[in-house]
């Protein structure tokens, strides 16, 4: 997965602890954290790829890249890293966590939305979880994100939102059966949040698309 929002693990924690150190609410900036699963190198258009990315070479043209930066090639060990600020290989998290696989990300770890939540920000997060799926304390809810919408194992359907034969699709632990391009309703959602936050706390939200990764459903 080496792209740019990918590649800003040790960046991104460390920088959004710095914000914590702020002493009032009004001088927190808000956050947010895209990511994109599974995408290379050469899947934008700044770099040169026949792939048309207009919105994210706008981003890169006026902010800043890091271009020597490295990331897992698989989906679990690069969001561990991303969430605990620590390498995939020191929490044991070395490959795609399974959907049967009892646990998850370890519960020893603080992460980063339960440093933010501390520190009085919102924190939410849409999209794709894949740090645990089978039990209450592996759950996003209880990492610190107030609000969850999205699926917690790896490469569900675009359209029908299963994986592995089940329906893996919930806001806040209420599974969903609505229709939808899986993209489409997750911007929608993330959208959403930043319309209904409270203004007088900063907001953290994590926008984890599974897109470009597999299935190709188009």
């Amino acid at each position: 997965m080496p792209f740019v929002f990918k590649r800003m693990i040790s960046f991104v924690f460390l920088a959004s602890l710095a914000v914590i150190q702020a002493t009032h609410a009004q001088d927190r900036p808000n956050i947010l954290l895209i990511l994109a699963d599974d995408m290379g190198w050469n899947d934008v258009g700044y770099h040169g790829s026949e792939i048309q990315t207009p919105r994210l070479d706008a981003l890169a043209a006026n902010g800043v890249v890091l271009d020597r930066f490295y990331a897992q090639p698989t989906c679990s060990p690069t969001r561990a890293a991303l969430m605990a600020g620590k390498s995939a290989m020191s929490q044991g998290v070395l490959s795609p966590l399974s959907k049967i696989n009892p646990a998850g990300l370890p519960l020893e770890r603080r992460l980063l939305p339960e440093y933010l939540r501390t520190a009085g920000y919102q924190t939410a997060m849409v999209g794709k979880w894949h740090l645990g799926y089978r039990q209450a304390p592996y759950l996003p809810t209880s990492r610190g994100f107030e609000h969850f919408y999205g699926h917690l194992t790896g490469g569900i359907g675009y359209w029908d939102h299963v994986h592995g034969g089940g329906l893996d699709w919930q806001r806040n632990g209420k599974r969903l059966r609505e229709p939808g391009y899986s993209t489409h309703l997750m911007a929608s959602e993330a959208v959403s949040v930043i319309e209904k936050r409270d203004t007088h706390k900063p907001l953290f939200l994590y926008a984890s698309f599974n897109a470009p990764h597999l299935p190709n459903e188009a």
